[in-house]
Protein backbone atom coordinates (compact mmCIF):
# COMPACT_ATOMS: atom_id res chain seq x y z
CA UNK A 1 0.00 0.00 0.00
CA UNK A 2 1.30 3.42 -0.94
CA UNK A 3 2.40 5.36 2.02
CA UNK A 4 1.07 9.42 3.02
CA UNK A 5 3.23 11.87 4.79
CA UNK A 6 0.86 15.11 5.76
CA UNK A 7 2.11 18.23 6.16
CA UNK A 8 0.72 21.63 7.87
CA UNK A 9 2.66 24.53 7.33
CA UNK A 10 1.03 27.36 9.29
CA UNK A 11 1.48 30.26 11.15
CA UNK A 12 3.25 28.84 14.27
CA UNK A 13 4.89 26.24 13.24
CA UNK A 14 5.49 22.89 10.65
CA UNK A 15 4.02 19.81 11.51
CA UNK A 16 4.82 16.08 9.44
CA UNK A 17 3.10 13.06 10.69
CA UNK A 18 2.63 9.29 9.13
CA UNK A 19 -1.09 9.03 7.69
CA UNK A 20 -1.50 5.53 8.40
CA UNK A 21 -4.18 4.19 5.81
CA UNK A 22 -4.08 0.88 7.66
CA UNK A 23 -4.94 2.31 11.09
CA UNK A 24 -6.90 5.07 9.75
CA UNK A 25 -5.12 7.31 12.39
CA UNK A 26 -1.82 9.10 12.82
CA UNK A 27 1.23 7.94 13.41
CA UNK A 28 4.48 9.87 14.40
CA UNK A 29 4.44 13.56 14.31
CA UNK A 30 7.33 16.15 14.07
CA UNK A 31 6.56 19.64 15.08
CA UNK A 32 9.21 22.32 14.26
CA UNK A 33 8.29 25.80 15.80
CA UNK A 34 8.93 29.19 14.27
CA UNK A 35 10.61 32.30 15.83
CA UNK A 36 10.27 35.57 14.70
CA UNK A 37 12.88 37.61 14.05
CA UNK A 38 11.85 40.49 15.16
CA UNK A 39 11.95 39.36 19.15
CA UNK A 40 15.07 39.27 20.90
CA UNK A 41 16.30 36.71 23.96
CA UNK A 42 14.14 33.99 24.61
CA UNK A 43 11.31 35.12 22.50
CA UNK A 44 13.37 35.18 19.05
CA UNK A 45 15.58 31.99 18.05
CA UNK A 46 17.77 32.14 21.10
CA UNK A 47 15.79 30.66 23.67
CA UNK A 48 16.26 26.94 25.24
CA UNK A 49 13.24 25.72 23.03
CA UNK A 50 14.73 25.19 19.63
CA UNK A 51 13.48 26.97 17.00
CA UNK A 52 13.94 28.42 13.29
CA UNK A 53 12.93 31.50 10.94
CA UNK A 54 10.84 29.79 8.79
CA UNK A 55 12.61 30.48 5.83
CA UNK A 56 15.89 29.66 7.56
CA UNK A 57 16.43 25.70 6.13
CA UNK A 58 18.42 24.73 8.81
CA UNK A 59 15.28 23.31 10.15
CA UNK A 60 15.31 20.50 6.64
CA UNK A 61 17.73 18.51 8.86
CA UNK A 62 15.11 17.45 11.35
CA UNK A 63 12.64 16.75 8.34
CA UNK A 64 15.05 14.92 6.82
CA UNK A 65 15.85 12.99 10.01
CA UNK A 66 12.24 12.20 10.46
CA UNK A 67 11.28 11.30 6.75
CA UNK A 68 14.56 8.87 6.44
CA UNK A 69 12.40 5.31 7.46
CA UNK A 70 10.03 6.49 4.57
CA UNK A 71 12.83 7.42 1.83
CA UNK A 72 12.84 3.57 0.31
CA UNK A 73 8.68 3.48 0.45
CA UNK A 74 6.19 4.93 -2.46
CA UNK A 75 5.65 7.48 -0.36
CA UNK A 76 3.51 10.42 -1.03
CA UNK A 77 3.56 14.01 0.48
CA UNK A 78 -0.11 15.54 0.85
CA UNK A 79 1.37 19.12 1.89
CA UNK A 80 -1.25 21.67 3.64
CA UNK A 81 0.18 25.31 3.36
CA UNK A 82 -0.43 28.89 4.20
CA UNK A 83 3.22 30.33 4.73
CA UNK A 84 4.87 30.74 1.03
CA UNK A 85 8.47 31.48 2.73
CA UNK A 86 8.36 27.90 4.82
CA UNK A 87 6.86 26.18 1.56
CA UNK A 88 9.63 27.41 -0.54
CA UNK A 89 12.16 25.80 1.59
CA UNK A 90 10.42 22.37 1.69
CA UNK A 91 9.43 22.34 -1.69
CA UNK A 92 13.28 22.77 -2.87
CA UNK A 93 14.12 19.96 -0.35
CA UNK A 94 11.15 17.85 -2.01
CA UNK A 95 12.51 18.27 -5.36
CA UNK A 96 15.85 17.20 -4.19
CA UNK A 97 15.02 13.84 -3.48
CA UNK A 98 12.22 13.79 -6.02
CA UNK A 99 9.44 13.06 -4.05
CA UNK A 100 6.03 12.58 -5.05
CA UNK A 101 4.16 16.20 -3.83
CA UNK A 102 0.12 16.92 -3.50
CA UNK A 103 -0.24 20.80 -2.58
CA UNK A 104 -3.53 20.45 -1.61
CA UNK A 105 -5.84 23.01 -2.54
CA UNK A 106 -10.01 23.56 -2.25
CA UNK A 107 -10.40 21.97 -5.33
CA UNK A 108 -9.05 18.62 -4.10
CA UNK A 109 -11.66 18.38 -1.27
CA UNK A 110 -15.18 16.76 -0.66
CA UNK A 111 -16.55 19.85 0.28
CA UNK A 112 -18.61 22.64 -1.46
CA UNK A 113 -16.96 25.94 -0.50
CA UNK A 114 -19.40 28.41 -0.04
CA UNK A 115 -17.23 31.88 -0.24
CA UNK A 116 -16.52 34.68 -2.30
CA UNK A 117 -13.02 33.66 -3.45
CA UNK A 118 -12.32 29.74 -2.47
CA UNK A 119 -9.13 29.90 -3.77
CA UNK A 120 -8.16 32.46 -1.32
CA UNK A 121 -9.22 30.40 2.22
CA UNK A 122 -6.61 29.02 4.54
CA UNK A 123 -6.63 25.06 2.77
CA UNK A 124 -6.22 24.60 6.70
CA UNK A 125 -9.63 25.57 7.56
CA UNK A 126 -11.16 23.42 4.84
CA UNK A 127 -9.08 20.17 5.48
CA UNK A 128 -10.52 20.84 9.49
CA UNK A 129 -13.44 21.09 8.36
CA UNK A 130 -13.78 17.93 6.57
CA UNK A 131 -12.12 16.12 9.42
CA UNK A 132 -14.79 17.78 11.75
CA UNK A 133 -17.16 15.30 10.12
CA UNK A 134 -15.97 12.83 11.56
CA UNK A 135 -16.81 13.33 14.67
CA UNK A 136 -20.18 14.51 14.70
CA UNK A 137 -23.12 13.96 12.00
CA UNK A 138 -24.53 17.02 13.52
CA UNK A 139 -25.57 19.73 10.45
CA UNK A 140 -24.54 22.74 10.91
CA UNK A 141 -21.35 22.55 12.84
CA UNK A 142 -19.05 24.98 14.29
CA UNK A 143 -14.91 24.38 13.49
CA UNK A 144 -13.06 26.17 15.59
CA UNK A 145 -9.10 25.89 14.87
CA UNK A 146 -7.22 28.01 17.67
CA UNK A 147 -4.19 28.59 16.46
CA UNK A 148 -1.55 31.82 15.94
CA UNK A 149 -4.62 33.02 14.36
CA UNK A 150 -7.94 31.30 15.68
CA UNK A 151 -10.77 30.89 13.23
CA UNK A 152 -14.55 29.94 14.18
CA UNK A 153 -15.93 28.72 11.04
CA UNK A 154 -19.83 27.19 10.09
CA UNK A 155 -20.40 23.98 8.27
CA UNK A 156 -23.62 22.96 6.70
CA UNK A 157 -25.15 20.52 4.77
CA UNK A 158 -23.55 20.04 1.17
CA UNK A 159 -26.26 21.53 -1.84
CA UNK A 160 -27.06 18.50 -4.15
CA UNK A 161 -26.70 19.98 -7.66
CA UNK A 162 -28.45 17.55 -10.31
CA UNK A 163 -25.61 19.28 -13.00
CA UNK A 164 -22.69 18.66 -10.91
CA UNK A 165 -23.25 16.03 -9.48
CA UNK A 166 -21.14 16.79 -6.89
CA UNK A 167 -19.97 15.06 -3.92
CA UNK A 168 -19.40 17.19 -1.25
CA UNK A 169 -20.05 15.68 2.11
CA UNK A 170 -20.60 19.37 3.71
CA UNK A 171 -20.57 22.83 2.96
CA UNK A 172 -18.16 25.58 4.03
CA UNK A 173 -19.93 28.56 4.96
CA UNK A 174 -17.18 30.61 6.12
CA UNK A 175 -16.88 32.16 9.14
CA UNK A 176 -14.62 34.74 11.34
CA UNK A 177 -10.81 35.23 12.25
CA UNK A 178 -9.58 36.23 15.24
CA UNK A 179 -5.66 37.12 16.65
CA UNK A 180 -4.57 34.42 18.84
CA UNK A 181 -3.00 35.34 22.37
CA UNK A 182 0.47 35.01 20.85
CA UNK A 183 -0.26 37.19 17.88
CA UNK A 184 -2.02 39.87 20.01
CA UNK A 185 0.88 40.05 22.39
CA UNK A 186 3.45 40.67 19.27
CA UNK A 187 0.80 43.02 18.40
CA UNK A 188 0.69 45.37 21.07
CA UNK A 189 4.14 45.30 21.88
CA UNK A 190 4.49 46.30 17.99
CA UNK A 191 1.77 49.03 18.56
CA UNK A 192 2.43 50.81 21.56
CA UNK A 193 5.69 52.28 22.36
CA UNK A 194 6.13 52.00 25.76
CA UNK A 195 4.55 47.68 25.63
CA UNK A 196 7.07 45.02 25.17
CA UNK A 197 6.66 42.54 22.66
CA UNK A 198 5.78 39.16 24.94
CA UNK A 199 5.67 35.31 23.78
CA UNK A 200 3.04 33.43 24.99
CA UNK A 201 4.78 30.09 25.09
CA UNK A 202 4.65 29.87 28.55
CA UNK A 203 1.19 30.97 28.97
CA UNK A 204 -1.67 28.38 29.90
CA UNK A 205 -5.36 28.80 30.75
CA UNK A 206 -6.18 32.08 32.03
CA UNK A 207 -3.69 34.57 34.14
CA UNK A 208 -5.38 35.40 37.31
CA UNK A 209 -6.01 38.94 37.71
CA UNK A 210 -5.40 41.64 38.17
CA UNK A 211 -2.47 41.40 36.21
CA UNK A 212 0.34 43.02 38.69
CA UNK A 213 2.79 44.29 35.90
CA UNK A 214 2.80 45.40 32.25
CA UNK A 215 3.39 42.13 31.05
CA UNK A 216 0.61 40.33 33.16
CA UNK A 217 -2.14 43.09 32.49
CA UNK A 218 -1.21 42.32 28.76
CA UNK A 219 -1.45 37.90 29.45
CA UNK A 220 -4.38 38.93 31.13
CA UNK A 221 -5.76 41.10 28.66
CA UNK A 222 -5.03 38.86 25.60
CA UNK A 223 -6.11 35.46 26.73
CA UNK A 224 -9.41 36.99 27.87
CA UNK A 225 -10.12 38.67 24.71
CA UNK A 226 -9.29 35.45 23.12
CA UNK A 227 -12.11 33.41 25.08
CA UNK A 228 -14.65 36.08 24.74
CA UNK A 229 -14.22 36.48 21.59
CA UNK A 230 -14.47 33.16 20.47
CA UNK A 231 -17.49 32.57 22.90
CA UNK A 232 -19.73 35.33 21.52
CA UNK A 233 -19.14 33.94 17.80
CA UNK A 234 -20.17 30.69 18.80
CA UNK A 235 -23.40 32.82 20.30
CA UNK A 236 -23.98 34.20 17.44
CA UNK A 237 -23.77 31.52 15.23
CA UNK A 238 -26.28 29.38 18.02
CA UNK A 239 -28.25 32.13 18.18
CA UNK A 240 -29.87 31.38 14.33
CA UNK A 241 -28.53 28.17 13.43
CA UNK A 242 -29.48 26.61 16.96
CA UNK A 243 -28.47 26.28 20.86
CA UNK A 244 -27.65 22.78 20.17
CA UNK A 245 -25.17 22.85 17.51
CA UNK A 246 -22.04 21.47 18.16
CA UNK A 247 -18.48 22.78 18.10
CA UNK A 248 -15.46 20.48 16.90
CA UNK A 249 -12.16 22.65 18.67
CA UNK A 250 -8.40 22.31 17.88
CA UNK A 251 -5.31 23.74 17.91
CA UNK A 252 -2.57 24.66 20.44
CA UNK A 253 -4.91 27.63 22.28
CA UNK A 254 -7.60 25.15 22.46
CA UNK A 255 -6.35 24.30 26.44
CA UNK A 256 -7.14 28.46 26.72
CA UNK A 257 -10.67 27.67 25.26
CA UNK A 258 -12.16 24.67 25.87
CA UNK A 259 -12.95 25.11 30.22
CA UNK A 260 -15.10 28.69 28.87
CA UNK A 261 -17.47 27.41 25.98
CA UNK A 262 -20.34 25.48 26.67
CA UNK A 263 -21.55 22.32 25.36
CA UNK A 264 -22.03 20.51 23.50
CA UNK A 265 -18.22 20.36 22.73
CA UNK A 266 -15.76 18.21 21.52
CA UNK A 267 -12.28 18.42 21.75
CA UNK A 268 -10.36 17.06 18.76
CA UNK A 269 -6.50 17.61 18.06
CA UNK A 270 -4.42 17.71 14.91
CA UNK A 271 -7.67 18.58 12.74
CA UNK A 272 -5.83 19.78 9.73
CA UNK A 273 -3.95 16.47 9.40
CA UNK A 274 -6.93 14.40 10.42
CA UNK A 275 -8.00 15.90 6.93
CA UNK A 276 -5.24 15.09 5.41
CA UNK A 277 -5.56 11.52 5.90
CA UNK A 278 -9.31 11.73 4.68
CA UNK A 279 -8.10 12.74 1.52
CA UNK A 280 -5.52 10.55 1.47
CA UNK A 281 -7.73 7.71 2.43
CA UNK A 282 -10.17 8.80 -0.87
CA UNK A 283 -6.88 8.72 -3.13
CA UNK A 284 -7.06 4.71 -2.49
CA UNK A 285 -8.46 2.52 -5.26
Amino acid sequence: MQRFLGVDIGNSGLRVAELDLVAGDLGEMLRIDWCFADLSGPQGCTGDKERFLPHDAGWVERLKRFAQPYAASETSWLISSVRQDAFNVLNGYLDSIAAAVQVVTYRDLPLEVDVQFPERVGIDRLLAALAALEFSTNRPLIVVQAGSAVTVDLVTEARFDSELLTDALARFEGGAIVPGVPMMLRLLGKAADMLPELDAADLIGLPSLPGKNTEEAMKCGAASALVGGVAHLIDRYRDTRGHGTPVILSGGDGMRLSPYLQPPLIVQQHLVHRGLLRLAERQQP
